[in-house]
């Protein structure tokens, strides 16, 4: 395995495969804060959510995430409305794409169900998680909520049986092997007047407005702004933000990263 940099800087303005850490090891890697010290997301850590606003960066890192947890042995189910923000991904092994949200909502239901068959797997690894990636949090719950109301109109029900399933994943999927990685501009949490920013407990902002933070991370005082591409802060429970630059990998690279060659290099480093 190769070492870090021997050069290193207060703050990366970039963060390439070639500029961070080894993208073996055992947790993918979010990015570089101050002296290449790295940040990496630990499957029991947490589901994750991502508040960038438009073009802030949002794509990229779930990009970025869900290639290294699929070369580590994941299972990643993209739900993905807009058809193409997740297209590195199509026909990979262990990765499905959803783009209606007929078949999102009924893959939605299935997956809360099966929870009640499934044991606890809490510092088990990535090779057992099930993720599943979301783009657009808030587009995706309104759309099953509309789902709902043409195909049921007389049910008596006050929320979308896929919302709940949703709702469900993001309380108790944790424990049984689902990571949600969701973007949301808003930083919009389904649930969120009873327990939403409990639900994720790793959380990426960029710049957004003082609204969105509050929403988002309302436990932890927003950093000063930054006008270079890719400088988010992480907010983890009881924690300050933390300025970092995040790893940028692109379509081609996500998808050599996480193709069954490399996939399998790397779940044997990280053994």
């Amino acid at each position: 395995m190769s070492q870090f940099p021997m050069h290193r800087t207060p703050l990366r303005d970039s963060v390439r495969l070639h500029t961070a850490l080894p993208t073996a090891g055992p947790d993918p890697l979010i990015g570089l804060a101050v002296d290449d010290r790295p940040l990496t997301l630990d499957p029991d850590q947490g589901h994750l959510l991502v508040a960038t606003g438009a073009g802030g960066g949002t794509t990229t890192v779930l990009r970025s995430l869900a290639a290294q947890a699929l070369a580590r042995g994941a299972r990643a189910d993209f739900l993905d409305l807009r058809h193409a923000e997740h297209a590195w991904a199509h026909g990979l092994p262990d990765s499905r794409h959803l783009t209606n949200v007929a078949a999102i909502h009924d893959h939605l239901l299935l997956t809360a169900n099966a929870l009640r068959e499934q044991t606890p797997v809490l510092g088990a690894g990535w090779a057992s998680r099930h993720v599943l990636v979301i783009e657009e949090l808030s587009t995706l719950v309104a759309e099953l909520r509309q789902y709902w109301t043409r195909t049921r109109p007389e049910t008596q029900l006050e929320e979308a049986p896929g919302v709940e399933a949703l709702e469900l994943l993001l309380q108790a999927g944790r424990a049984y092997g689902v990571t949600v990685l969701a973007g949301d501009a808003g930083g919009t949490i389904p649930g969120s007047g009873a327990h939403g920013p409990a639900a994720f407990a790793t959380r990426i902002l960029g710049h957004v407005s003082w609204t969105t933070w509050r929403r988002a991370a309302a436990d932890a005082p927003a950093p000063p702004y930054s006008e270079i591409p890719g400088r988010l802060h992480l907010v983890t429970r009881d924690t300050k933000p933390t300025s970092f630059q995040a790893l940028h990998l692109t379509s081609g690279e996500a998808r050599a990263l996480a193709a069954p060659e490399s996939a399998g290099r790397a779940r044997r480093e990280c053994a």
